[in-house]
């Protein structure tokens, strides 16, 4: 037989239905004692599978069924009939004697009792057995008996390989042994079928192991079966997996140790690669990490920028690859946000652009006080004392105040530059009204001659004050 089953070709699988079905037909009309037909339906077998093992043997006993069938005289029709299986000798019954002719009475026809009868087939058959039994045909009958159901096994345990159903063929291999224990054959198949179980149920295990990422496990189980047959399915193939796999996972546990620590730029440079050479390895574990990692680092820039521009793009950098993984994330967009808005708003201030400074710092001071540590709070105080001195320069007065005052309504700023500039220019804006003095009306002294009459002058009185005096030449305070 031979050892690759793959080898059977499918024209070999009709003809062997075809001689399965005449050989069970022949064994039926076999067990009828049908011995023509059965001897019809094996000759017929033999033409289309000459190889099959039995089929002589089996011809053999239906001639000689059909010899001894020959040979046998014809039974009268009242004689018992026997045993299909064979012809018996035939056993002579002693005549019952005749009656006396001194007894009166008339003649009693004797009857066989029911246990003489079974006494009598049963000594029938039992010549009939030692009649097979010194012939050789019972052990020709159990012999070929035997040896069909051992083809039977055989043929259905290598159905059973076809299929890939390794338990049923070991167990039909196994029985089929047990007829013929030394049917060298029948061992190689059985031992077939036992290795191939095996690898079946070891490549099932390293499936579920691989299943649970138990790398290990998997990775022994594999080789087990790469020990027993080199070449079975893809087990090569997985051995390659598992190692890679495996390989992967020491290096995902290195960068969450290196990112337990806080070291977030050694932790992007680990995942970075490991993400773009397998993307299908814990991608949900490995986004999440690299995101929080770059995120992290675009906050700790911000926080240590200062007034560098370049770090802040760079803070902004960080950010940005934080959205490529995760474009949805609030918290992410919220600092890119802000960190876009303080980079505008230190441009501005660089540039002494301070109302555009003003407008993008009163931004981040609306959503967060203390952005970049209270740095933002600071530009914006000093944005506005700058603006309300340029306003002052420019002799709009009322505009410098309203500067001066914004300084004022901002906790976390210097309020004392700003409260002296905000009390000058009110006061220059609102001048107090000068308080009137009561004056002596002078009185008339006579003289010896007449004099003119003299109308005394009115004096301002604190209703009737007038215009207030110019301001005083105004001096614009140095910017910064």
């Amino acid at each position: 037989m031979p050892d690759d089953l793959d080898t059977v070709k499918q024209t070999d699988i009709d003809l062997q239905d075809t001689a399965d079905a005449l050989y069970s037909r022949g064994m039926t009309h076999y067990r009828r004692r049908e011995w023509q037909e059965a001897r019809e339906s094996f000759l017929r077998l033999k033409s289309i599978s000459p190889e099959r093992r039995g089929v002589d043997a089996l011809l053999n006993e239906v001639d000689l069924f059909l010899q001894l069938e020959a040979m046998q005289p014809e039974q009268p029709a009242e004689a018992p009939t026997t045993s299909p299986e064979t012809t018996l000798p035939e056993m002579s019954v002693p005549a019952a004697p005749e009656p006396s002719a001194a007894l009166p009475g008339p003649t009693v026809a004797r009857r066989r009792s029911p246990a003489a009868v079974i006494l009598i087939l049963a000594a029938l058959l039992m010549v009939a057995f030692i009649v097979l039994y010194a012939t050789g045909v019972l052990d020709q009958i159990l012999g070929t008996q035997r040896q069909a159901r051992v083809e039977v096994l055989v043929n259905q345990g290598r159905a059973a390989l076809n299929v890939g159903d390794y338990d049923r063929a070991a167990a039909l291999f196994g029985e089929a042994l047990g007829l013929a224990p030394t049917n060298e054959e029948i061992k190689t198949w059985y031992m077939k079928a036992q290795r191939y179980q095996q690898l079946a149920s070891l490549y099932e295990q390293a499936q579920v192991d691989i299943a649970g990422q138990r790398w290990d496990a998997a990775l022994e189980k594999l080789e087990q079966m790469l020990a027993i047959d080199p070449s079975y399915r893809d087990a090569t193939a997985k051995v390659d997996f598992v190692k890679a796999q495996r390989t992967l996972d020491a290096r995902f546990a290195q960068a969450k140790t290196v990112f337990d620590s806080g070291d977030w730029a050694e932790t992007v440079k680990l995942l970075e690669p490991l993400r773009e050479e397998a993307p299908d390895f814990r991608p949900d574990e490995v986004q999440q990490t690299l995101f929080f990692a770059h995120f992290r680092i675009g906050v700790d820039l911000l926080a240590s920028s200062g007034d560098s521009l370049e770090s802040i793009g760079q803070a902004i950098q960080s950010l940005d690859r934080a959205l490529a993984i995760f474009p949805t994330d609030p918290a992410a967009l919220e600092e890119r946000r802000l960190a876009d808005l303080y980079r505008q708003a230190r441009l501005s201030f660089n540039q002494k652009d301070w109302p555009q400074a003003v407008l993008t710092l009163k931004q981040i001071q609306s959503v967060r006080q203390d952005y970049m540590g209270g740095r933002a709070v600071v530009m914006l105080c000093t944005a506005y004392l700058n603006l309300g001195d340029a306003y002052y320069a420019s002799r709009n007065l009322a505009e410098a105040l309203e500067q001066y005052r914004s300084v004022l309504a901002i906790t976390g700023c210097d309020h004392v530059e700003a409260a002296m500039k905000e009390r000058e220019v009110y006061a220059i804006l609102y001048p107090p009204t000068p308080t009137p003095t009561n004056t002596r009306t002078p009185t008339r002294t006579p003289r010896a001659t007449p004099t003119p009459t003299m109308t005394p002058t009115p004096m301002p009185t604190a209703t009737s004050a007038g215009p207030p005096p110019p301001p005083p030449t105004v001096q614009p305070f140095p910017t910064r």
